[in-house]
């Protein structure tokens, strides 16, 4: 009987992580260079251009199929898009038990004309939120379960050789992409080691992760 009582447990804690868009935002271009003492150039701000990429060769914009741990559980594909705003999307995960984690690597590509320097990673509010995090319980499951467990559901972000970042505006100096490079940039959406455990399903969404590039250190 406790054997069984244990598998139906596991079985309703299902969290189904929904990552906000993950994007590359971009500094203002507004440097001014100034050529002897009767001319100022300015450079074009088209000339600046840091995309997503799902190569470290080339800008290329296949899917992002992530690693799972354990490989059973469920988790999306990730899109890229380089339309306007470089935009990751689609990053998701459905869990049942802690240490459960899934992992998406892809690149930022630097195909402008310059230099590219790492200024912050941004995490930012849910829209019409003030926090980066919300755990929402299902009809049935204890809210105060839910909300001592969501401390424990999170998304890491790691930029090239930087330290991986958890929750919270990182500003980074001395962090360049030379033109025609590529860097990895790994996120994670996992569930940590626990025992606070809902009774339950919950949601978790989370707002927007930003990578701030700039033309200038």
């Amino acid at each position: 009987m406790d054997k069984q009582k244990s598998s139906y447990i596991i079985a309703i804690i299902a969290l189904v992580l929904a990552v906000g868009a993950i994007s590359i935002g971009f500094s203002a271009f507004s440097s001014v260079l100034g050529i002897k003492t009767s001319a100022n150039v300015s450079p074009s701000a088209a000339s600046f251009n840091v995309d997503f990429s799902s190569s470290s060769s080339a800008i290329e914009t296949n899917d992002i199929v992530p690693t799972k741990t354990p490989s059973t559980i469920e988790a999306t594909n990730a899109t890229i898009d380089n339309t306007s705003a470089p935009t990751i999307s689609n990053l998701s995960a459905t869990f049942t038990e802690p240490g459960q984690k899934a992992v998406y690597e892809f690149y930022a590509y630097n195909d402008g004309e310059y230099q590219a320097f790492l200024k912050n990673i941004t995490y930012g509010n849910i829209s019409g939120e003030t926090s980066f995090k919300k755990c929402t319980a299902s009809v049935g499951t204890t809210d105060a379960l839910v909300q001592a467990t969501c401390n424990f559901i999170v998304v890491k972000v790691k930029v090239g050789t930087e330290s991986e970042v958890t929750g919270s505006q990182a500003n980074i100096t001395s962090h360049s992409l030379d033109k025609n490079s590529a860097e990895k940039v790994t996120v994670t959406i996992e569930y940590l080691p626990t025992e606070n455990q809902a009774d339950g399903d919950f949601t978790v969404d989370f707002g927007d992760i930003t990578l701030g590039y700039s033309t200038i250190d």
